[in-house]
């Protein structure tokens, strides 16, 4: 029997990286992110908090809503100073 995961977190300081295989799977773990966060005092910039769908052809960005905050779709993102993108490759990340 296999077993995948659905999810991974990745955190250094305060930058959190949360990889899931479906969209159910991403709004459970950011709310249950957000729910323990809470417990500390801990709250998430919606500003600073971003969306990124990997696969080859992506033409639409479209947001995330998780507990009424809107998470804005991007193309790419810097993550701990590597670029990630949606396409997953690293042509934009040798560029810089």
């Amino acid at each position: 029997m296999q077993s995948f995961h659905l999810k991974q977190c990745s955190a250094y300081a305060d930058d959190i990286l949360i990889t899931a295989r479906t969209k159910q799977t991403m709004i459970d773990t950011i709310e249950k992110l957000k729910n323990i966060s809470l417990q500390f005092g801990l709250i998430e910039s919606e500003n600073k908090t971003k969306n990124i769908k990997c696969k080859k052809k992506e033409n639409h960005l479209e947001g995330l809503t998780v507990d009424n905050m809107h998470i804005n779709k991007v193309r790419s993102f810097s993550y701990l100073g590597t670029i990630v993108n949606g396409s997953n490759t690293l042509e934009e990340e040798i560029r810089e």
